[in-house]
């Protein structure tokens, strides 16, 4: 009899793995969860920073022709006035969906056109963050990509933000969006019964709503839709793999629903409107000796001109500020593209006639009378009507504001 122990039977236990040793542990260092990534965190940054900065943006150039636009929808939804001139606007590029919502948020909250566009900025940042932050996942899972985005992102926004363009903002936004999608919807996924990696077919649905989405870019924006589409294309070649058939049926829907949406829009067709020039945003200051300047916020003038009356003036960021605040200009320098041609050279030769020194009193009661101004706007050069009454002034640019008996 042998008195040694009994071997143990085996167990289904598992051995427990040894610990692991200090370098093992920093090799496998993870970030938690929790942890936003550097991408989320920078661009919430840079999204609170230019947000609150878009509440001091000046109404001038760009943004004061926006919020004009916001005011025109507000005074009327459905037959809005040309954004800076006092005639109705029966077909002008201006009034895009997005100017739409915009008008609809200033009528539900009764909020001034220059404060829907500072919310707008803070709704457009985001959509832009958030479809440079998708697109990039599409591309590379290198988290720091997207980062390098941020910087020529803030460099643009600080560099002039009156010039800083919502519409073009809110295309190149939705743009974004719109080639993520498109890449998601046609990226290769792996099937069970095969090894290789075939394209996806996009459902017809996804290709409608691709479509829509693009068309709403062309109505935004059609500069910005053009590389739109190029990038659509670009993706679909360089990541669709399956049958041509399928495929060419169903973005053939996709382009079908764009032009859809351009052509049915009712303020304007989309295939066809003008776009309208930008403006330089200049005007000759005396003390800069007939050098161009800009950077006046024009307060002093916009806090007695009520809304939806008429003023006349040759410089260019003043139109631009009392548009903005609500008020029309008898001229643009840079007039809507869906103005007739007659009307904008009469309005303009009205406009010279009235600020030349040689005009009559006669003449400028006339023009007054015939277009409904109640204010002129005038350098320290021109010449004040004998009938006005001088309400403000600029102390920096020697402009003054005067007012114009009803004719």
């Amino acid at each position: 009899m042998s008195l040694s122990s009994p071997t143990p039977a085996p167990s289904d236990t598992p051995t427990p793995a040894p610990p692991p040793t200090p370098a093992e542990d920093d090799a496998h260092v993870v970030a938690p969860r929790w942890l936003p990534s550097p991408y989320v965190l920078l661009g919430g940054v840079l999204w609170a920073v230019l947000s609150a900065a878009a509440w001091n943006v000046p109404m001038c150039c760009e943004a004061g022709l926006n919020a004009a636009v916001v005011e025109r929808l507000r005074t009327s939804l459905l037959h809005p006035a040309f954004p800076m001139t006092d005639l109705p606007a029966a077909a002008s590029a201006h009034y895009s969906p997005y100017a739409l919502l915009q008008g609809l948020t200033a009528r539900a909250s009764g909020l001034s056109g220059q404060s829907v566009l500072a919310l707008s900025a803070a709704v457009n940042l985001a959509l832009l963050l958030t479809g440079i932050g998708r697109l990039a996942r599409l591309l590379t899972p290198n988290r720091w990509v997207p980062v390098l985005a941020l910087v020529p992102l803030a460099l643009i926004h600080w560099a002039d933000p009156g010039r800083w363009s919502a519409p073009s903002t809110f295309a190149v936004a939705v743009t974004l969006h719109l080639w993520a999608w498109t890449g998601h919807a046609v990226t290769r996924l792996p099937r069970a019964s095969s090894g290789r990696l075939p394209g996806r077919t996009p459902r017809w649905a996804e290709a409608a709503g691709l479509g829509v989405l693009l068309g709403l870019v062309l109505l935004v924006h059609p500069p910005t839709a053009l590389g739109a589409a190029l990038g659509v294309v670009a993706l679909i070649a360089v990541k669709q793999r399956t049958r041509i058939g399928p495929t060419l049926r169903r973005w053939a829907l996709a382009g079908l629903c764009a032009v859809a949406v351009a052509a049915v829009w009712p303020y304007y067709n989309g295939l066809t409107a003008a776009q309208p020039p930008l403006s330089t945003g200049t005007t000759s200051s005396p003390e800069s000796g007939g050098k161009p300047t800009t950077g006046e916020p024009y307060t002093w003038a916009t806090a007695h001109v009520p809304p939806g009356e008429v003023v006349l003036t040759d410089s260019v960021p003043a139109m631009y500020a009392l548009a903005g605040h609500g008020a029309f200009v008898l001229a643009e320098a840079v007039p809507d593209a869906g103005l007739p041609a007659a009307e904008r050279r009469a309005r303009s030769r009205a406009v010279t006639a009235y600020l030349d020194a040689g005009t009559g009193q006669e003449e400028r009661d006339r023009i007054s009378a015939r277009y409904g101004v109640r204010w002129v706007l005038l350098t320290r050069f021109q010449k004040l009507p004998a009938d006005a009454s001088v309400l403000a002034y600029s102390p920096r640019t020697g402009e003054v504001l005067a007012r114009v008996p009803e004719r």
